[in-house]
């Protein structure tokens, strides 16, 4: 008698049990679900045409900056070839570095933030964006105008015309590069051109006056074909030639401004957090660390009193307000 007293207690009690498993496993069906997409959603996939180089520092570097809050599994690194929409559309954020990185993805258009590092400004304006500009913005490889001035300020307080030479694709930077710099009582003069061709006769005109040449970023006419011969005139001239990679002062410019890579993937690994933080993407900006690098061989050869780059680069930063970064 006492075990089939037993016997059908047990059964609703066996069956709430059951009832109670299967809404267990659909709620953990559930937030399985939604924790994978979660995971996924949270990706950050860099987009890079090249594994060398600026472009290897600068991947490497944002690792290393957004590895407290991005686990290594989290990040993907594509290459041009390895783009597709559905990749695009599942990261949080696309980060691309270099111009053909830029440029392939913004033919994409993914409907993802896109964060565009190691471009020039004037490429950035050229690259498709899709209905929605809001989702991309940009960390520019060139330097805001007012500091290139102020450099010159710094750096060469007793110096001549400032010189430019543009082709169409530098020509909007140049002419606003020479109204700051007359805002500020710097004589300017810009010499035009339209292909390579045409660099040393617009170099002869543009430096028969005492000048400084500024390289602008435009690889059709600052590039490693024709810089030997643009530092040559140059320097027959006896016009110093402001460089904007280190590079330049190693093959002979008087001096050069310019951000590391590492300077820009700290910049890019702030907007990256902002997003995934559930923020926006910040407007399109400039640099915001920087380094500058001086030749003081090239400046006793032109008789020209120089200031070590340490000076130079602290009272730069001084004057923008900004404390001294340390890497």
């Amino acid at each position: 008698m006492q075990r089939s007293r037993d016997g059908p207690a047990e059964a609703p009690m066996l069956q709430l049990d059951h009832r109670l498993l299967r809404t267990l496993l659909l709620a953990l069906a559930i937030l399985a679900v939604c924790c994978g997409r979660a995971f996924a959603g949270s990706r950050v996939v860099v987009v890079t045409a090249e594994r060398s180089g600026a472009h290897e520092e600068t991947l490497v570097a944002l690792r290393t900056a957004l590895a407290p809050d991005v686990p290594e599994g989290d990040m993907e690194v594509l290459g041009l070839r390895e783009l597709d929409r559905e990749t695009l559309a599942d990261a949080r954020i696309v980060v691309t570095i270099g111009t053909q990185a830029a440029k392939a993805v913004g033919a994409r258009m993914p409907a993802v933030p896109v964060l565009y590092t190691l471009i020039p400004r004037d490429a950035f304006d050229l690259i498709q964006y899709g209905p929605h500009a809001d989702r991309y913005s940009a960390i520019f490889l060139d330097q805001p105008v007012h500091r290139q001035i102020a450099l010159l300020n710094i750096a060469l307080p007793h110096k001549p015309n400032l010189a430019l030479l543009a082709s169409p694709a530098s020509n909007d930077l140049a002419r606003r590069l020479a109204a700051v710099a007359r805002e500020q009582q710097l004589p300017a003069t810009i010499e035009k051109i339209s292909t390579a061709d045409e660099i040393y006769p617009a170099l002869e005109r543009l430096l028969a006056e005492p000048a400084v040449l500024l390289a602008l970023p435009d690889s059709t006419l600052f590039n490693s074909y024709t810089i030997q011969n643009v530092l040559l005139t140059s320097y027959r001239h006896r016009a110093p030639l402001v460089g904007f990679s280190p590079a330049y002062v190693r093959a002979g410019a008087l001096l050069a401004l310019y951000s590391t890579p590492a300077q820009i993937a700290r910049q890019a690994a702030d907007a990256v957090r902002r997003v995934l933080a559930g923020g926006g993407l910040p407007p399109p900006q400039s640099p915001r660390e920087f380094e500058v690098a001086t030749n003081p061989n090239v400046a006793r050869s032109l008789s020209i009193g120089l200031d070590s780059a340490e000076r130079i680069a602290a009272r730069l930063r001084q004057r923008e307000g900004r404390p001294e970064v340390k890497p």
